[in-house]
């Protein structure tokens, strides 16, 4: 009758060494012990093991590792037909070549499902200098719906690793314990183009460094990974309560997740972080909808670190350690209909109040006010939005100097699909960067630089069938300025609103409207403009009139234009109207009975472009 494992387990503790080890073998377990090993901590057992591991994954057995240190000198591999292992001793590998020590389950296209592996505890005589990664403690291969439960690894390159090879690694449940002086602690792996690694529950685990190990070189808690051309959408796995204590030590850096595939889903909950580098994780390539939570940490930035490889943001740290209640994302500007807010910017041209418009086609500017349009042809309004033709756009110009991280909702009419993400970024200096890595992310979508343009442009139309019409944007380090919003390219689209997110611990500039963005092409998003002079009338008779040319610059002909002096007299009638482009004529009418001659005095203009029929 097959042994429970919670049986096994209870009469350890009750017989000593020699009749728990003959319970075994009358019972369902295979021990070293039957085939010579003493796991006395000198004599190498690793044929001993090996012979046992043989055994039991031929007779379908539990292979047992009883209370002892079991020294090997080479790999030991538990075949997949076994039905577990029980490890109360330690495997203590005593070799220098980088290997392999302990190998569960059988590689391939090999299912290892309903397996328990528990008490698992394999450390290095001597710890590993790092330098190959062929130097792994314990490898779990190809386990599904199974139970492993880890108590020790130390001193190797990679700690443990779970490899899909053939197939995958999934719907497992992982216990874990102290996971020491590795380089990588945990490394969720594929082999294949036919593997995976998916779906995963790992609970506890204390992912640290001692001082002095290794002491130069970067280290992390869990990578997740891939060979060459292997799969690479490792996603749902959930971490709970993991402590990483990686002894960030100068130039090093100790990072909790390192993530070098295109996955998503990865989720731990209520990290501890201490010793480690302010980065709860570092994304290589298109990872993306992770979120790392942080119970405990010695700062409150932490962050997320992007390198230049890297083609996907939208990932999420949540500090709770001494942060702001919610790093949900919060509105900074928007405007809900571009019909209503649509203005004419001249007889042609059509602009939004609020928005800059954006031209995608060649371009030599190289300042960024020159990138900021108040109106464009091509942009056409409708009966309830507006119609972008492909190379038009409409959006904001943010300071970036702190902020980094957005947020982009837009709306076409019926809700259809389309449109793109499009980013400009710009130096302290206002001149644009043109192409350089790491520059601009994007969540759901890979950036595009687009070279006559100077901008970046999405890779895919914005649609909810894609899962991107609602996208994040990231900006680099160097980024200090940048225009986002969203382009037709794809041909026009019909916009009805738009709007942009930010995180609360910045309150980032939107700067449309500002002189800062006037330059050459007078404003952005503006239907409003003004200027002040001083006027010294002439002597003037009643009935007299005088003339001035005020310059406006965006005034256009059909503006509204009004003028006002600060006068000491109320018996001055001031028409005004746009006389040519950027020039307001302003007339003064003596209204009164008397000839008078004024001081100077201020002289205000301002014209209002029409808003549309």
């Amino acid at each position: 009758m097959p042994a429970r494992i919670d049986d096994l387990l209870v009469l350890n503790a009750n017989l000593n060494k020699s009749d728990f080890a003959k319970y075994l073998r009358d019972r369902e377990a295979v021990l070293p012990n039957d085939f010579g090993g003493l796991g006395d901590g000198v004599a190498d057992d690793r044929n001993a093991i090996q012979a046992a591991f043989d055994r039991a994954g031929a007779d379908q057995k539990f292979a047992m590792i009883p209370p002892g240190t079991w020294n090997v000198s080479g790999t030991v591999t538990l075949p997949g037909g076994a039905r577990g292992l029980i490890m109360q001793g330690t495997i203590r590998y005593t070799g220098t070549a980088p290997t392999s020590v302990l190998v569960l389950g059988d590689g391939g296209t090999i299912r290892n499902a309903e397996k328990l592996y528990t008490g698992l505890n394999v450390i290095r005589q001597t710890i590993s200098d790092w330098s190959s990664e062929a130097d792994i403690g314990i490898t779990v291969r190809n386990v599904d719906a199974s139970q492993i439960e880890l108590r020790r690894v130390e001193g190797f390159t990679i700690g443990m690793r779970t490899l899909g090879d053939g197939r995958g690694v999934e719907d497992s449940t992982f216990t874990l314990g102290r996971i020491v002086n590795n380089r990588i602690g945990l490394d969720i792996w594929c082999a294949t183009a036919t593997a995976w690694n998916t779906s995963v529950r790992y609970y506890g685990g204390h992912f640290a460094q001692a001082t002095g190990v290794n002491a130069s070189q970067d280290r992390f808690g869990v990578r997740f990974g891939n060979e060459a051309g292997a799969y690479s959408n490792h996603n749902r796995h959930v971490f709970d309560a993991p402590n990483f204590e990686l002894r960030q030590a100068g130039s090093n850096f100790a990072i909790p997740f390192l993530n070098q595939t295109s996955g998503s889903a990865v989720i731990a909950r209520n990290m501890r972080m201490e010793a480690c580098s302010p980065l709860a994780a570092r994304h290589t390539a298109g990872a993306q909808d992770c979120e790392y939570d942080i119970a405990w940490t010695n700062t409150y930035l932490v962050g997320i670190d992007y390198t230049a490889t890297a083609n996907r943001c939208g990932n999420a740290v949540i500090n709770r350690h001494r942060a702001p209640a919610s790093r949900f994302q919060r509105f900074l500007a928007g405007v809900p209909n571009t019909r209503a807010a649509a203005f004419r910017q001249s007889a042609t041209e059509v602009g939004v109040e609020g928005l800059i418009t954006i031209a995608t086609s060649t371009t030599t500017a190289t300042f960024m006010a020159d990138f900021c349009f108040n109106g464009l042809t091509d942009v056409t309004p409708t009966d309830r939005a507006v119609t972008l033709a492909a190379n038009r756009g409409l959006g904001w110009m943010l300071d970036t100097s702190q902020a980094k991280e957005f947020a982009l909702a837009h709306w076409l009419t019926s809700g259809a699909s389309g449109g793109r993400l499009f980013v400009r970024v710009f130096d302290g200096a206002g001149n644009v960067r043109e192409d350089i890595a790491g520059d601009v992310l994007a969540s759901i979508t890979t950036m595009q630089w687009n070279g006559p343009a100077k901008g970046w442009n999405a890779g895919a139309p914005m649609d909810d069938a894609n899962f991107n019409r609602r996208q994040t944007i990231r900006v680099g380090a160097s980024v200090a300025y940048a225009q986002v919003g969203v382009i037709g390219f794809d041909g026009p689209i019909d916009l009805q609103s738009l709007r942009l997110y930010g995180l609360p611990e910045a309150a980032p500039a939107v700067l449309n409207g500002t002189p800062l963005l006037t330059g050459a092409l007078f404003g952005s998003g503006r239907r409003e403009f003004a200027a002040e002079v001083s006027w010294d009338l002439p002597s003037m008779a009643p009935g007299a009139t005088a003339l001035i040319d005020v310059t406006v610059n965006g005034a256009r002909a059909g503006d509204l234009a009004q003028a006002s002096l600060v006068s000491s007299t109320r018996f001055i009638e001031l028409d005004a109207a746009v006389w040519s482009n950027n020039t307001v004529r302003v007339m003064a009418r003596n209204i009164s009975g008397a000839t008078f001659d004024l001081a100077a005095a201020t002289l205000s203009v301002e014209v209002t472009k029409r808003r549309m029929a």
